[in-house]
């Protein structure tokens, strides 16, 4: 597995399990999109969903060397 994949598949399970707190931007060096995030909840769920669903599509588009 190639460290790309790898960082793709941390960030995934992060944005699924904490990411309505902000910690996937935090995760992705945006600290400043982390802070406004967990200061909204997830942007009422809205943004965390839309984030989930990116980390996920990503994911799956990468490929595993």
């Amino acid at each position: 597995m190639s460290k790309d994949y790898i960082w793709l598949l941390v960030g995934t399970i992060i944005s699924w399990s904490v990411g309505f707190f902000g910690a996937d931007r935090f995760y992705k060096g945006e600290v400043g999109m982390g802070v406004f995030k967990l200061l909204t909840f997830g942007g009422l769920c809205v943004w965390w969903l839309v984030d989930a669903l990116n980390w996920t599509r990503e994911l799956g588009q990468a490929k595993i060397k």
